[in-house]
């Protein structure tokens, strides 16, 4: 019912206007521009019977325009050329002609109301069409005509504007959520990437090493074993505390952000799988915010990945230190001896996700092979730096 109300408020105070100025016109003759007005006495005689109907065709129309706004608009714009034609008043066709056309581009849209709205001039010249050569002849019809159709769309194009504007504050609304969801999703495959890449890479080291060993070293193949299962739970840990978060479950177990003093843990498991990992003393985590050395924890660990699984068996160096512009980190390993110094650096899932890490701070990344050796090299700036 809500939705009728302004539609039957319009039609109302047409059929009220419509009304008042008809008879107004009997004693004040206004509706021809080009005579002098002159006053006469009261007149209480009832309108004419096409006059009125054309009040009601038009009153019509306005409620027909909630659901059929084309055909509405049509039958306002008909029932004014009918109130004009017997003798209504040029003036007391604007509030319906543009309420209508505000309604009409309501519910249609500028582009497609266009076309409807140029039955708005010929509305407003039906007064004059009882004269000869329908009034042509004189410039104050068409001064009347330009001047009422300017003033009655004005309306029509102020709701076309503010239309407009509501629908490019939706469509950044939408962009925004769109853009929110797809941020999201690179963070959780960035995630996932990271916390099951490193670990299978650890599984996979170390299932090598125990069976190599299961014969000679039943104590070593065991250590392997244990490290394999313990890189499985942890896994499945961070796993599905991420699925948990992107789920948005509130029962989803709090797992710890990775600080910067837990690439130590990283190193050392890393080494338990045999490879040598050099790794320089850790600076002080003081003033640097979670985000800062979470991303360092993840840099580090998927450059320790890659380490393992593209060049396994070579040497490893891991530097995290405090700089001038905030926290610079330098992995570099060896290449492993079939890889070409000068191939092309193809940038997979794993450096993209570093790269994203380091750039979503405002810091830089760079990944490169350098005399026989793999580089990444990353900055992130600290809270205190870009403050």
């Amino acid at each position: 019912m809500r939705a009728w109300i302004g539609h039957l408020v319009a039609a109302a105070a047409s059929v009220v206007t419509m009304g008042a100025t008809a008879k107004l016109a009997t004693r004040i003759d206004l509706g021809m521009p080009h005579q002098r007005p002159t006053i006469g006495p009261p007149d209480t005689e009832p309108l004419p019977l096409l006059l009125t109907g054309g009040i009601w065709v038009a009153a019509a129309g306005l409620l027909l325009l909630r659901v059929r706004p084309r055909l509405g608009f049509t039958m306002v714009c008909a029932g004014l050329v009918l109130y004009g034609l017997t003798g209504g008043p040029g003036f007391g066709m604007f509030v319906p002609a543009s309420v209508g056309a505000a309604l009409l581009v309501a519910r249609s849209g500028l582009r497609s109301a266009a076309p409807f709205l140029a039955l708005v001039p010929l509305a407003l010249w039906s007064p004059d069409w009882t004269r000869e050569a329908l009034g042509t002849g004189d410039l104050n019809t068409w001064r009347g005509v330009v001047t009422g159709t300017v003033w009655a769309l004005l309306p029509a194009l102020a709701v076309s504007v503010v239309a407009s504007r509501r629908q490019a504050a939706a469509r950044e609304r939408a962009d925004a959520l769109e853009r929110a969801a797809s941020d999201e999703r690179l963070r959780l495959a960035r995630e996932i990437h990271d916390v099951v890449g490193h670990s299978l890479s650890m599984i996979s080291l170390q299932s090598a090493v125990a069976l190599r060993v299961l014969d000679a070293d039943p104590g070593q193949a065991r250590a392997s074993l244990e490290a394999i299962r313990g890189a499985s739970k942890d896994a499945l840990a961070e796993l599905r505390h991420t699925l948990g978060v992107f789920r948005g479950d509130e029962d989803v177990p709090r797992a710890p952000t990775p600080t910067l003093a837990a690439v130590a843990r990283l190193v050392a498991d890393v080494r338990a799988s045999g490879v040598t990992v050099d790794l320089a003393p850790l600076p002080d985590a003081d003033g640097l915010g979670a985000a800062e050395q979470a991303a360092a924890y993840r840099i580090v660990q998927e450059s320790l990945t890659n380490a393992v699984r593209h060049a396994p068996g070579r040497a490893v160096s891991v530097r995290v230190e405090r700089g001038p512009t905030g926290l610079d980190l330098r992995i570099v390993n060896d290449l492993s001896p079939d890889a070409a110094a000068d191939a092309p650096l193809s940038e997979g899932g794993g450096l993209r996700g570093m790269r994203e890490r380091a750039t979503a701070l405002g810091g830089t990344f760079r990944a490169s092979r350098e005399g026989g050796r793999f580089v990444v090299a990353a900055t992130l700036p600290t809270d205190q730096e870009t403050a």
